[in-house]
């Protein structure tokens, strides 16, 4: 027998919190940002965004993750130019923390600079 779910809103008992997943996994984090504008399009479990330098910016997240062992991915590009930028973790001078990543982007030659897009998710548990 084959059943149909029709729903609008799925919440949690006390109606406002998110729901549980069960031996399911979704993206805790995630950010679209103008590193270029110091401006955010979209996020989730973002508290805020420090500017360190020049293609160097640290995302501060709101519910911690379990532990300093998630799986960022991300990426970043410059709309209107043929210029490929690249995202890396700095990690020889700041691991991420429970609350903290830090992204550094450049150029293909290695060249710091703040790009158009960038998009990052984060993936683990929380705290």
């Amino acid at each position: 027998m084959t059943s149909v779910l029709n729903v609008d809103t799925i919440a949690a008992k006390d109606g406002t919190s998110p729901v549980g997943l069960t031996k399911q996994a979704a993206a805790k984090v995630f950010i679209r940002r103008d590193f270029n504008n110091n401006a955010t399009d979209s996020s989730f479990n973002i508290a805020s965004v420090t500017d360190n330098a020049l293609g160097d910016q640290s995302m501060n997240i709101t519910s911690a993750m379990s532990a300093a062992t998630y799986s960022i991915v991300g990426m970043a590009s410059r709309k209107g130019n043929s210029l490929n930028y690249h995202v890396v973790m700095i990690d020889e001078s700041a691991d991420p923390t429970t609350t903290v990543y830090i992204l550094r982007c450049s150029d293909v030659s290695g060249n710091d600079k703040d790009p158009e897009f960038v998009s990052t998710s984060v993936d683990g548990d929380l705290a």
